[in-house]
């Protein structure tokens, strides 16, 4: 076995080790050089694992239920002003999970203002990824169309994110800071706002916060070969709910690679998160080759979104239109009309290079101002003004968390390379701060090193 970590000092731990403390590890092991009220005396942590275990589930309990009641309270605010769906991503996820009750498949209308006639559409298949419309037909097929019992499921899913976000930031900074952490995830406006929308946001920030989780255990873990493949699948069920993941798994596998040290069971981790991505996405590709016979990796949105982000009408901002040229698509395939759109977008970034990087640079500005835009779809001015008087201070801690554990940034590297990802990755395509909240349980984790940091300075 490793040799225990050793003792974690603080209220909200230090980053003088970047393994969280075993509890049943003997109270010399970890006695600290005096004792203080922001350093416990070690009779404290003297306790069985039992003890200590009841405790730590105690705490998950009590998070989870905050953040349980808070979302149904919305939810029930939701339902009492009617109900109605949250713009037309979510009527499209349920049109599609209708689809799937009825027999038909993944299948609907769409690309209704593309063609030379405006009443003109065809059947798409793989527009949207399948995750969140399969989910949405076992709940329907078991309970009942019914908006209320997928918020209710959304609100379950958001509750338990935030004891994913606790754990994993325990696991990183300690008891104290994971605490703190679930309880900043549980109070958290916007996850509170979108669980209850029926979109993909909710179970793929769950699957997302579950996938890292279990990345950061394996890299500090010893004997954790299933967790590599384990975390490699909860990636593809990630990805198959928001298709904007699907070029993460090579970065992680080359994170996995450089951070392990053994390099020679390092390469065989890195596979073994490929593989176990590949095999719910496996799937998937042989679904949208059947039907299309050609390999559709993602889904068909994404040329499109690449071009209406990326022409000469393109402002940086979160506008969809149409092409002048829509008779130039008559008699396109689904497959061909998202390979045509990749094709424009990438044709107008090379022969025009200087609007691009004035269009990625208006990106970035988008993807992390501090409120939303107002006028987005299913915002509203209050929305934006709470979002903006609760983001800003994450944001801010989670500076202040980052910086104090400048010296762990290895142990943190995977956060990191998540945040630089997503950031990257829309200031090439279409960036809202919508977009952003899958980043943000990780950076309320970061906030919980910030806080605990502020509160023993004040101390």
């Amino acid at each position: 076995m490793p040799a225990p970590p050793r003792w974690r000092r603080g209220w909200f731990g230090s980053s003088t080790t970047s393994r969280a403390m075993t509890p049943w590890s003997s109270a010399a092991a970890h006695t600290p050089k005096s004792v203080s009220p922001g350093n416990p005396s070690p009779t404290a942590w003297s306790v069985s694992p039992v003890k200590w275990l009841a405790t730590e589930r105690r705490v998950e309990l009590a998070v989870f239920a905050l953040g349980l009641v808070l979302r149904l309270a919305w939810v029930g605010v939701i339902q009492y002003r009617g109900g109605a769906l949250f713009g037309p991503d979510a009527a499209s996820y349920d049109a599609l999970a209708l689809s799937v009750l009825e027999g038909k498949g993944l299948c609907k209308w769409d690309y209704q203002g593309l063609f030379t006639d405006p009443n003109h559409a065809i059947l798409v298949y793989s527009f949207r990824p399948p995750l969140l419309p399969l989910l949405l037909a076992g709940l329907y097929g078991a309970l009942g169309h019914s908006y209320a019992v997928a918020r209710v499921f959304m609100a379950l899913l958001s509750a338990a994110t935030c004891v994913v976000v606790l754990g994993a930031a325990r696991g990183l900074f300690g008891r104290r800071a994971g605490a703190v952490a679930g309880i900043l995830a549980a109070i958290y406006p916007g996850f509170i706002y979108y669980s209850g929308a029926i979109v993909t946001e909710t179970p793929y920030v769950f699957l997302l916060c579950l996938a890292v989780s279990v990345l950061l255990t394996a890299q500090r873990s010893e004997n954790t070969l299933w967790r590599w493949p384990l975390a490699g699948a909860l990636l593809g069920l990630a990805t198959l709910c928001r298709s904007a993941l699907l070029a993460f798994v090579a970065p992680v596998a080359i994170w996995v690679f450089l951070t392990r040290p053994s390099k020679r069971w390092a390469a065989w981790e890195a596979a073994l998160v490929i593989a176990g991505f590949c095999t719910p996405m496996g799937a998937w590709w042989g679904r949208n080759y059947a039907i299309h016979q050609k390999l559709v990796a993602a889904t068909t949105e994404g040329g499109y979104t690449l071009w209406v982000t990326n022409n000469e009408r393109a402002d940086g901002g979160g506008h969809c239109f149409w092409p002048d040229d829509g008779a130039s698509f008559d008699g396109l395939s689904e497959a061909e009309i998202d390979r045509r759109f990749y094709r424009m977008g990438m044709a107008y970034i090379r022969t025009h290079p200087g609007h691009f990087l004035e269009l990625a640079a208006a990106k970035f500005v988008r993807f992390w101002r501090l409120w939303p835009h107002a006028s987005e779809p299913s915002v509203g001015l209050l929305p934006a003004a709470i979002a903006g008087v609760t983001f800003t201070p994450v944001l801010l801690l989670a500076a202040v968390g980052a910086f104090v554990e400048r010296r762990r940034w290895r142990d943190l590297s995977l956060l990191y390379l998540l945040i630089a990802y997503y950031t990257a990755l829309h200031m090439v395509f279409m960036a809202i701060t919508r977009y952003r909240l899958p980043i943000e349980p990780f950076l309320i984790i970061l906030a919980s090193r910030g806080l605990g940091r502020l509160w023993r300075r004040e101390r």
